[in-house]
């Protein structure tokens, strides 16, 4: 019911002007920013897009992990002073950019086995045995699982910002101490994804994204 309002009448028209993205128009702005990517597949359904640097390798490579609702063209401002100091990789975490949206675990355990499964994996495929690790936002929190998970892979771990997250509650209890307008909400909030609202805002969007990650990204 929803595409066939989309498709028709004055949403059609009135939407695209309003929320001007797409995928054809993130392709097109990759394009330009970052001419040398290229396409890792990690597994039969699986693929990372990934920015590689041209540096011959002197010393383990630096991997860089985007924050959440970024992807790799959000290092634009630090690619040329990180790419002096020799091989440099940034991709896009499964779901971000042109990256896969493979099916996630409903449980916090298991998409979190997912996202740190499929970065092993990517390693792997290109051949990287020990590595930099740095990571902004949820990249940071990422970075630093699979810096626990995988060691002996992880020269020198950097984090930017990094997140955190509390456990599960694991009583009823534990649960009821949430207020009730916050479970309201994200019972509302529920069948949106997290940045539907961030596009819906349209070129008020635009210009909180662009002050957000100018006033955090350059580090």
């Amino acid at each position: 019911v929803q595409s066939s309002l989309i498709e028709s009448g004055w949403i059609s028209s009135w939407l695209p002007s309003w929320c001007p993205t797409s995928l054809s128009q993130l392709k097109d702005a990759e394009d330009k920013m970052l001419k040398c990517k290229s396409h890792v597949q990690i597994s039969n359904v699986n693929h990372f897009w990934t920015l590689p640097s041209l540096q011959p390798q002197l010393r383990p490579p630096l991997v860089l992990l985007h924050g959440f609702g970024g992807g790799a063209g959000l290092w634009a401002e630090n690619l040329d002073s990180l790419c002096g100091s020799g091989v440099m990789n940034a991709l896009n975490l499964l779901w971000f950019g042109q990256s896969s949206r493979t099916l996630f675990s409903v449980d916090p355990q298991g998409a979190e086995e997912q996202f740190l499964g499929a970065l092993e994996e990517w390693r792997d495929r290109v051949g990287l045995e020990e590595i930099v690790l740095l990571g902004h936002n949820l990249g940071g929190y990422l970075a630093a699982a699979y810096t626990l998970t995988h060691p002996h892979r992880v020269k020198h771990l950097i984090l930017v910002e990094p997140w955190g997250f509390p456990a599960y509650p694991e009583s009823l209890d534990q649960e009821k101490s949430i207020p009730v307008w916050i479970r309201a909400m994200g019972a509302v909030m529920s069948p949106f994804k997290p940045l539907a609202g961030l596009r819906l805002a349209g070129p008020l969007g635009s210009i909180y994204t662009h002050t957000h990650t100018a006033s955090t990204c350059t580090i």
